[in-house]
C-alpha cells in the first residue's frame, strides 16, 4: 500500500517520506519474490507475486477540474506509464480515496468527482496495453462515516458500474460503541457495502486500524469518559478485530487491509490518537491474528494469501467451475485474500487517510489548499490534450 498524488506521483519509482514512514511502491514489491506460475513458465519476468494498493490524491474539486479539463494530461500518462511497467500482478487503484471524506474539498462538487474518475479510467483502458489492463482495478472508496451535508448521497459520487471495480470501505472507530458523529457508526460502514451488494461490486477494506489503539491508550477525553462509566468489551480482540471480521462474513468482504504501525512513532501522527496498532505490540492479538488469519492449513482457515489474487472477489462457484487450487475456505461464503500491508513499525510505506486534505493554507479566494498541493515534479511524457473545456452543470445521477 502506498499512498501519492496525481500532481507529484512521488513514491512509486523512488522513496519519498511525507512524515510517516517511507512510501515507495516500487520497494514494497523489492521485499516479494517472482509469482510462482510465472517462475516456472517465464524465465524472463520481473512480475511479483504479491499486489499493490495505490491511494491517488486528486486534490478535491479543484483538481478534478483540472484533470477534466486537460491540465493534467502529463501526469496521467506518467502514472499509465508506472501501472504498465509496475512488476505488481495486481494493481488496486484508489482515485480520489475517500471522496465523502469532508475535509477532502470533493463534496463541493461531486460531478466533478465523477467526471475526473470517469476520465482516469478511460485514458487507462485507451493506453494500457491488454495485458497491463487486466492487472490494474479501478476502486471507489469511501470514508464509511457522515458527509458533510445530508442532501450528499453516494449515487452523488458514484461513476458508474462500468467505471467502477471494486468498492472499498475504511474502518476505525466505527465498531466503538462510543464513536463520535463525526467518525460514524456501524451503519454507515454497512451503507456502503449494501450500495456495493446492490451494484454487484466486489469489496474491500482498504483502510483499517483500531483508532485509540489496540489497548485503547491513546482515547480521546471523550472516549476515556465513556469507558469510565458505561460496560465495554474489555477483549482486545473482539472489541475491534472481531467486529470487523464479522463485517467481513455478513458481506461477503474480498479483501482486508490493516495499518500495522505504532502512529506515536511518526512524527506526522504524534498525539492525533490512533496509537499503537502493532499486531506484535499485544500478545492476544497477536495470537488470534496468528490462528485465526495466518495459520495455513487449519480446518477453519477462513483467509486466502499468495497466489490467489486471481480468486480474488470471485465467487466460490466460479472457482469450483475452474478448478482454483485454494480450496481451504472455512465459512463458505468467504473466500478472499487478505492484504495485509507492508509496513514495519516506523509506520514505512503508508500516509494515513485525512492528511493529503489537511487544510495548509488558503488562497486569495478562500480557496482550501490540501498538504500536498504545491507537490510538482517534472514528467517528461508530452501531453495528448491539453484543450480546457467548460465545467459542465451537472452530472445525471441516472446515468451512473
Amino acid at each position: 500500500m502506498v499512498y501519492t498524488d496525481l500532481a507529484g506521483l512521488k513514491g512509486l519509482w523512488s522513496p519519498t517520506d511525507y512524515g510517516s514512514g517511507i512510501e515507495y511502491a516500487d520497494g514494497v514489491l523489492n521485499l516479494f519474490p517472482l509469482s510462482p506460475d510465472k517462475q516456472l513458465h517465464d524465465t524472463t519476468t520481473t512480475q511479483a507475486s504479491t499486489g499493490l494498493q495505490i491511494g491517488l490524491w486528486l486534490n478535491g474539486t479543484h483538481g478534478c477540474f483540472s484533470i477534466v479539463a486537460g491540465e493534467m494530461d502529463l501526469q496521467i500518462k506518467s502514472l499509465i506509464s508506472y501501472l504498465e511497467h509496475s512488476r505488481a500482478s495486481k494493481i488496486f487503484l484508489r482515485l480520489g480515496y475517500e471522496f465523502d471524506n469532508p475535509s477532502f474539498g470533493y463534496s463541493d462538487d461531486p460531478s466533478m468527482y465523477i467526471l475526473a474518475f470517469r476520465k482516469i479510467v478511460d485514458d487507462c483502458r485507451e493506453h494500457l496495453t491488454k495485458e497491463a489492463l487486466k492487472r490494474v482495478l479501478f476502486v471507489w472508496h469511501s470514508w464509511s462515516a457522515p458527509m458533510v451535508k445530508k442532501s450528499l448521497t453516494l449515487q452523488k459520487f458514484y461513476p458508474g458500474d462500468d467505471y467502477v471495480d471494486w468498492i472499498g470501505v475504511s474502518i476505525f472507530q466505527q465498531v466503538f460503541d462510543w464513536s463520535p458523529d463525526w467518525g460514524g457508526r456501524m451503519s454507515d460502514v454497512e451503507n456502503v457495502l449494501e450500495f456495493a451488494k446492490l451494484h454487484d461490486k466486489p469489496t474491500i477494506i482498504a483502510e483499517s486500524t483500531p483508532f485509540g489503539g489496540i489497548e485503547l491508550k491513546e482515547s480521546s477525553n471523550d472516549t476515556k469518559l465513556y469507558l469510565a462509566e458505561n460496560e465495554y468489551d474489555h477483549d482486545e480482540w473482539e472489541r475491534w478485530f472481531g467486529k470487523v471480521i464479522d463485517i467481513i462474513n455478513k458481506y461477503d468482504v474480498s479483501m482486508w487491509c490493516y495499518i500495522n504501525c505504532d502512529w506515536e512513532s511518526q512524527p506526522m501522527w504524534n498525539k492525533v490518537g490512533f496509537g499503537q496498532t502493532l499486531l506484535s505490540s499485544n500478545k492476544v492479538v497477536m495470537s488470534k491474528w496468528y490462528e485465526k488469519i495466518t495459520s495455513n492449513g487449519l480446518k477453519d482457515r477462513q483467509f486466502l494469501f499468495s497466489g490467489s489474487l486471481d480468486s480474488c472477489g470471485k465467487d466460490i462457484g466460479y472457482l469450483k467451475e475452474n478448478n482454483t487450487q485454494s480450496t481451504r475456505f472455512g465459512l463458505s461464503h468467504f473466500y478472499s485474500f487478505i492484504l495485509v500491508p507492508f509496513l514495519v513499525a516506523s509506520g514505512a510505506f503508508f500516509i494515513p487517510y485525512f492528511v493529503l486534505g489537511r487544510e495548509k493554507k488558503k488562497s486569495k479566494s478562500g480557496e482550501k489548499k490540501p498538504l500536498l498541493a504545491n507537490i510538482d515534479e517534472s514528467i517528461s511524457l508530452s501531453s495528448r490534450s491539453t484543450t480546457p473545456i467548460k465545467k459542465p452543470a451537472s452530472v445525471d445521477d441516472n446515468k451512473v
